[in-house]
C-alpha cells in the first residue's frame, strides 16, 4: 500500500521522488523492492550510511557463502590470517596480495630486485618504473623469466562475524518497518521504530536474540536472510524479526500500542541462490520479554556460535568443493596451454602424457595445502573453521 508521505522525513511523494526500497539490502543478496515507503533522498542517505555499514560488516560472509547479487560484484574484502598474512578476498573465491612487493638487495657491485606482482601487467608496470630510474633493464626479457606460481595462505583465515553500531542497527529496524508497510499497515503503527529511525539520539528499539530458534522448520545448513513481523492487538505489541546468514538474529519492538488487525508475515531468501523460502517465525514475546532482550539477556556468545556453526560448517564444505573445482579447472587449462600442442593440432600420446603430468604438477600445491598442519587459534572450532 503506497503511503502519501515518506516514512522517514514525511515529505509528500511525487512521481519523481518515490523510490524502490530493498526490503533486504541488495548488497546482501536482496532483490525484492517496494515503493511508496521512503523518498529517493532518504533512500540514498540511508543506503550510503545505514545499509552500507551493515553490508561492510557482513561482506566477509557474503564472500564466504558466495551470495548472488542482482547487480555488481561483491566488494573485495581484506582479511588477515593467523600467520599474520594479509590478502584481498576476491569475488571469484580466490585471494590476491594486497599490494605488490619490490625487494632491493646488494650483491657485490650489483643491485638486484625481486618483484612479486599480482599479475603480468602489474609486473610490467613495476619493471617499467624501475627502468625509468635509469636502470639498464630489458623489461620484456625480464618478464620472460618470470614464474607464475600458485600459493595458499599459511594460516587460518580470521573472518569477522559480528555486527553492531548505530547505522547497522537502523538498517535492521528499517527492514522490519518496510515489511510492515508492505503488509498494509500504516507506518504510524510502527511508532517506536519510527522514533528510532527519525531521531539520531533515540534509544534502540531492538535487541539481538539467540536463546532459542524462533523459526519454524528451519532448513538445515541454509545461510538464509529473513524479515518477519507479528501484530497482536490483544497484547498491544507489534514485533519484528530480522535474521542474516542464518545466525545474526534480532527482535524489534515496532510498537507497544498496536491496535490493528492480527498480522503475521515472513519474507525469507537463500542469498546463495536468490530463491525465496516459504517460512514462518514465532514472535510470542511479552513486554517483560522485550525488556530482557533489550538488556542483552538473550544474546550469549556460545548460543551465537552454536547457531553460526549450523550454517558455517556446511558452508565450509561447499567452499572446499568450489575451491577444488576451481583448482581442477585451472590445472586443466594449465595442462592444455603448456603441453606443446598448437591450436587445432591433433593431440599425440606425448601431448596427453604431458597434459596429465602438468595437471598433477599444478594440483600438487593445492593438495599439499589441504594436508598442511596449522596451529589452531584460541576460540577455533573444527565444526566452523572459524575463531569466535
Amino acid at each position: 500500500m503506497a503511503s502519501s508521505n515518506c516514512a522517514l522525513c514525511d515529505t509528500p511523494f511525487t512521481a519523481s521522488n518515490d523510490s524502490a526500497e530493498h526490503v533486504i539490502a541488495s548488497a546482501l543478496g536482496g532483490t525484492w523492492t517496494i515503493k511508496g515507503f521512503i523518498c529517493k533522498p532518504c533512500n540514498d542517505t540511508t543506503g550510503q550510511n545505514w545499509d552500507a555499514e551493515l553490508a561492510a560488516q557482513l561482506n566477509g560472509l557474503c564472500h564466504f557463502f558466495a551470495i548472488k547479487r542482482d547487480r555488481g560484484a561483491i566488494p573485495v574484502e581484506t582479511i588477515t590470517t593467523t600467520a599474520g598474512e594479509t590478502f584481498d578476498m576476491l569475488p571469484d573465491g580466490g585471494f590476491a596480495l594486497m599490494r605488490p612487493t619490490v625487494e632491493k638487495t646488494r650483491v657485490g657491485a650489483q643491485t638486484q630486485y625481486h618483484v612479486v606482482a599480482r599479475n603480468m601487467n602489474e609486473a610490467r608496470r613495476i619493471l617499467k618504473g624501475l627502468k625509468r630510474k635509469a636502470l639498464n633493464l630489458d623489461v620484456e626479457a625480464e618478464l620472460a623469466k618470470a614464474k607464475v606460481e600458485t600459493s595458499y595462505p599459511q594460516g587460518l583465515i580470521k573472518l569477522p562475524i559480528e555486527i553492531g553500531g548505530v547505522g547497522a542497527g537502523r538498517a535492521i529496524v528499517k527492514s522490519a518497518v518496510a515489511l510492515a508497510h508492505d503488509s498494509k499497515l500504516p507506518v504510524a503503527a510502527c511508532d517506536q521504530a519510527l522514533a528510532y529511525l527519525r531521531d539520531k539520539d533515540a534509544a534502540p528499539c531492538f535487541g539481538y536474540y539467540q536463546s532459542s530458534d524462533l523459526m519454524v522448520a528451519r532448513p538445515r545448513g541454509v545461510p538464509l536472510h529473513c524479515v518477519a513481523i507479528s501484530g497482536n492487538p490483544v497484547a498491544g505489541l507489534l514485533l519484528g524479526y530480522v535474521e542474516y546468514f542464518g545466525f545474526h538474529r534480532a527482535v524489534i519492538l515496532l510498537s507497544e500500542a498496536y491496535s490493528g488487525l492480527e498480522v503475521n508475515r515472513c519474507y525469507a531468501i537463500d542469498p546463495t541462490t536468490g530463491k525465496e523460502l516459504d517460512l514462518s517465525v514465532r514472535l510470542e514475546f511479552t513486554r517483560a520479554d522485550m525488556a530482557d532482550i533489550f538488556d542483552y539477556k538473550h544474546c550469549d556468545h556460545k548460543d551465537t556460535m552454536r547457531a553460526a556453526s549450523e550454517v558455517l560448517g556446511p558452508g565450509m564444505e561447499r567452499k572446499r568443493k568450489r575451491e577444488w573445482d576451481h583448482a581442477v579447472k585451472e590445472a586443466i587449462r594449465y595442462g592444455w596451454d603448456n603441453c606443446g600442442a598448437k591450436p587445432g593440432e591433433i593431440l599425440t600420446d606425448e601431448h596427453r602424457k604431458k597434459i596429465a603430468q602438468l595437471i598433477k604438477q599444478k594440483l600438487r600445491a593445492y593438495i599439499a595445502n589441504l594436508h598442511r598442519p596449522r596451529p589452531a587459534p584460541p576460540g577455533f572450532t573444527p565444526e566452523t573453521g572459524f575463531a569466535g
